[in-house]
């Protein structure tokens, strides 16, 4: 796969955990961090997700953090990824876009970008053959037009039929 993890692990007194968790949320709003997070600081951002352990022992505190997902340089997200690696995304974004309508708010336009993009990517994807994916493109471009109106009903109503076409797909797969 064309990602790395990227993977630090800071040995601290147990009373700058706090301190450091809390460096650590604010690091995915400001670009402040403890020199103990610069090495991982630039993955925040991109990483699709961010693994964190905490073991206490005597006082003291070893954490270890891993981003995962993270582009390499000059890479473009998603470039020849798994139908796999594409559905698992796909799935996490979809629950970003469902809690986000779910709360009465439109979703961020940077999920939406990305659950776009890997639907475009999963209907062109050469691992599936010649699925007819116009069903599933038809209510993709609703649900495009939905949010770029800024129509919460309308993109919750087309995230519903995504979600029935997503399923039907799967039981003829089955």
């Amino acid at each position: 796969m064309a990602r790395d993890d990227t993977k630090i692990e800071i040995i601290l007194q147990a009373e700058e955990t706090t301190v450091l968790l809390r460096a650590l949320a604010d690091g995915f709003r400001h670009a402040v961090q403890p020199d103990a997070l610069k090495v991982i600081a630039p993955h925040l951002a991109a990483c699709s997700k961010l693994e964190l352990s905490v073991k206490q022992l005597g006082g003291m505190a070893e954490l270890k953090l891993k981003a995962k997902g993270v582009p390499r340089p000059g890479e473009e997200e998603g470039q020849g990824d798994s139908y796999k690696a594409i559905k698992k995304r796909m799935k996490t974004s979809f629950k970003f876009l469902q809690h986000s309508l779910d709360a009465l708010t439109l979703p961020p336009a940077e999920v939406v970008d990305a659950f776009l993009k890997d639907s475009l990517a999963m209907c062109a994807h050469p691992d599936r053959g010649s699925a007819d994916y116009g069903p599933y493109l038809q209510v993709l471009n609703g649900f495009k037009a939905a949010c770029d109106n800024r129509d919460r009903a309308a993109a919750a109503q087309a995230l519903e039929e995504l979600n029935a076409s997503k399923k039907a797909c799967h039981a003829v797969a089955k």
